[in-house]
């Protein structure tokens, strides 16, 4: 690859010019992109300086503020048409916008598109089971109306396959239901032994997980019925403030392997840890079907979430597809899309997905070991033909860079090895830096060299932007720079009022721009939620208080004090002790929390000598930690108690802990 020749421009030139990364003397390794970039817009600058001096016969020139006319309002649409976004369209058209209950062999029912994830009915001679109950009640609600078509036979038992919420906030539909039908019926709730643990592992990073998760699935975003995007593995999430978190616990679960009969059907549980850890794949060995829950769907697997969670583990993953194939089965009824149907297909297309998954696992090792940083192997991996081509792997859920960087993660956690990550610079000394070397070639011009950045921002995307109105397709480089620097003055505060407007408006449309050339529905809907946040100031955005509420109220007693617990506001109160009992009058429960060194911990027994004991029962305390009921109130209607310390002290010690 040639060297970057950094050349003097023409004064009409572009200030920042298209490029093709290279080497920057010949012999030195890559050049990141923005810093080759950088240079050439310094060279620029140097030019324009020149020129300037040459011609304007030593008068001042005018502020660029006054020149420049800045954009006051985004150029990117959320429904601009590329060639990715009409491929997302197509794809969600043709799997999941058309609700339908689809058969599968003589006694299976599979809903598909009435919510992100399909509920499954399968009918015995007793009664029906059901597999995973989507993430709503009014979904699921839906769907119950659409099985009671096909027949009225009790439910006798629900099979959650994962903790993830499309599979699993449904459930109280079919208990409140059946319970009014058959008061009396038992309804057997069956899951992995893990699942509950998985809930509250996903519950400790709720506040940020609940955001992130509408970004990935664009909850927020506005639908057009005539050309939907969708969510890579279903229509959209259909999830709101009114959610409901009430999930009935499993009446049984199993370890590794265990067989059930019940409603007359014979079937098999297999523990086969994928997307997530507690995974169940249902082995009907009569009926020659499995159900290998979120395994395998019609898209490139999800290894690592973008909403946040740990990395999924590649090598169970594909082990546990290698389990799901010796079954032989002749039929596969996915959670997410249509089933599959063929003794052949069902092979195949287990086999190709254990392939890519397995072939981006080892190559990821295989370049690790060879010292290459994760950035860079995400560039150097491309799946082989067949699998790239190969219709269940297509990028419209996972995608193969994120897997390397997940997989990456998995094995040697967040350092890459390059030295210059164990203490980066931060934004705000990035953008000092810059601004002095342009303020270098001004030659005492009265020019802001942020004003400098923020117009280059825009050139930037201005230049997508054209290059989309010709070609149909954004220069992604473009839009990525802009937003790389305008991230970087906004984060500062380093511009004045009246340009903050600008940049929010850059970042805006370059976020959009972007999303609309992703094929991952996952990247296009992050982008284009995160854009409309900028663009509203998170006016609009799902306020997670509601939920929080629900989660609190229905929570184990230990559960919400350890959530307090686990927000302390960091040196806010490093030097104040606290050994503070709980005495819950209604489920005769006892706890003590203590503060040292701003660190809190919870034990289930009274710890002697305490500062505060407060009685009460657990609807009060959890109403006041809500905030529907008024704290000092309740003390003085008897409510809440204190054997010692006062109502002042404990207030004080809440003071400690982040309330939201």
């Amino acid at each position: 690859m040639q060297a970057a020749n950094i050349t003097c421009l023409s004064v009409e030139s572009s200030p920042y010019p298209s490029y093709n990364p290279g080497t920057w003397t010949g012999t030195a390794s890559s050049v990141p992109q923005n810093l080759l970039a950088l240079s050439m817009f310094m060279s620029s600058l140097k030019c324009k300086s020149k020129s300037r001096e040459d011609t304007r016969n030593h008068q001042q020139v005018p502020r660029l503020a006054e020149e420049f006319q800045y954009m006051q309002e985004p150029l990117a649409k959320m429904t601009d048409h590329t060639e990715s976004s009409e491929r997302l369209v197509r794809f969600t058209e043709k799997e999941f916008l058309t609700k339908e209950v689809v058969k599968v062999g003589t006694n299976i029912h599979v809903a598909i598109g009435f919510a992100l994830a399909n509920s499954i009915m399968i009918e015995g001679n007793e009664g029906v089971i059901i597999i995973d109950t989507t993430e709503s009640v009014d979904s699921m609600s839906e769907i119950m109306d659409e099985f009671r078509k096909i027949t009225d036979k009790p439910v006798k038992a629900i099979i959650l396959t994962h903790f993830h919420t499309d599979h699993i906030l449904g459930t109280q539909a079919i208990i409140g239901r059946e319970k009014k039908l058959r008061p009396s019926q038992h309804i057997d709730i069956i899951a992995h032994e893990l699942i509950f643990q998985q809930m509250l592992g996903f519950a400790s990073t709720y506040g940020i997980g609940y955001k992130r998760a509408h970004r990935q699935f664009g909850s927020r975003l506005p639908r057009n019925s005539r050309a939907m995007t969708g969510s890579g593995i279903g229509p959209f999430l259909r999830i709101g403030n009114n959610a409901n978190f009430v999930i009935p616990l499993p009446t049984k679960t199993y370890k590794y392997h265990k067989s059930y009969e019940i409603a007359g059907l014979e079937f098999e549980l297999i523990h086969t840890p994928g997307e997530t850890d507690d995974q169940t794949t249902i082995w009907l060995p009569k009926e020659r079907a499995v159900f290998p829950a979120d395994n395998i769907y019609k898209a490139f697997p999800n290894i690592y979430a973008i909403r946040g969670s740990p990395s999924r583990d590649a090598k169970s993953w594909y082990a546990s597809l290698d389990q799901t194939r010796k079954l032989e089965a002749e039929y596969l009824v996915g959670s997410h899309g249509q089933p599959i149907v063929g003794k052949e297909a069902v092979s195949n297309t287990l086999l190709a997905y254990r392939d890519a998954i397995k072939y981006v696992h080892d190559q990821t090792l295989r370049l690790v070991n060879k010292g290459y940083f994760p950035t860079q192997i995400a560039e150097m991996i491309k799946l082989p033909d067949v699998l790239a081509d190969h219709p269940y792997l297509q990028e419209h859920y996972g995608t193969v860079a994120w897997s390397i960087r997940g997989i990456y993660t998995k094995y040697l956690g967040w350092f890459s090895g390059d030295p210059k990550e164990l203490y980066p610079m931060t934004q705000s000394a990035q953008l000092k830096k810059m601004t002095d070397l342009i303020s270098d070639t001004l030659n005492g011009e009265r020019r802001e060299p942020v004003e400098i950045l923020l117009q280059n921002a825009q050139e930037s995307h201005v230049k997508s932007h054209n290059t989309y109105l010709n070609t149909g397709e954004h220069d992604l480089n473009e839009d990525k720079w802009a937003l790389q620097l305008v991230d970087m003055l906004l984060e500062s505060n380093s511009l004045k009022p009246n340009l903050v407007h600008a940049a929010n408006q850059i970042k805006v449309s370059a976020l959009r721009a972007i999303g609309s050339e992703q094929i991952s529905a996952n990247a296009r809907n992050y982008y284009m939620t995160y854009a409309m946040e900028v663009e509203s100031g998170q006016k609009h955005l799902l306020n997670p208080s509601d939920t929080r509420k629900h989660v609190i109220k229905t929570s184990p007693m230990k559960r919400v004090l350890e959530a307090i617990c686990s927000n302390v506001k960091g040196l806010h109160c490093q030097y104040d002790n606290y050994t503070v009992s709980y005495s819950f009058i209604d489920t005769n429960e006892v706890y003590t929390t203590t503060l040292r060194n701003s660190v809190c911990d919870v034990y289930s027994t009274v710890l002697e000598p305490h500062q505060i004991n407060i009685s009460t029962t657990t609807t009060i305390f959890k109403s006041t930690i809500t905030g529907d009921a008024d704290f000092d109130q309740q003390v003085s209607q008897g409510g809440i108690t204190f054997s010692s310390g006062t109502s002042a002290q404990f207030k004080t010690f809440l003071s400690c802990f982040d309330r939201e």
